[in-house]
């Protein structure tokens, strides 16, 4: 059981590398900016230094075992996804791969104040957090 565990999660951690790895291609994604607690809902959680998964739930790594999502293109996973910036374990921002093509549309992302609610990550990262 623990070998089979070890390949899961190599095989989450080789797709969650390969998304970290696309950087500019994630930019289109969003974050609620207003969340007190960007953890909460938060189905599998990445560290942003390293692309290796820190926490999933069950139910994603059951559909991970299953095939029903494709660990290197994340194919079939929809659902809030988790980043870690510090290290330390703990989600520090989510976003959202739902929707058409896995992200909230454009005019959504863009319609409102930059550093509240829905916003675009990379305008968050750039104009909030900076």
């Amino acid at each position: 059981m623990r070998a089979t565990q070890r390949v899961l999660y190599a095989a989450v951690a080789a797709g969650a590398g390969l998304l970290l790895a696309a950087g500019p291609s994630l930019a289109h994604e969003c974050v609620n900016a207003s969340k007190k607690n960007q953890a909460a809902g938060v189905q599998v959680v990445i560290d942003a230094n390293t692309g290796e998964i820190v926490w999933t739930t069950s139910g994603v790594a059951n559909r991970l075992a299953q095939g029903l999502v494709d660990p290197v293109s994340g194919e079939g996973f929809h659902g809030l996804l988790g980043f870690d910036l510090d290290g330390d374990g703990a989600t520090d921002v989510s976003t959202w791969m739902v929707g058409p093509d896995g992200e909230i549309p454009l005019n959504a992302q863009f319609n409102g104040p930059a550093c509240k609610g829905v916003t675009n990550i990379e305008t968050w990262f750039t104009e909030c957090i900076a």
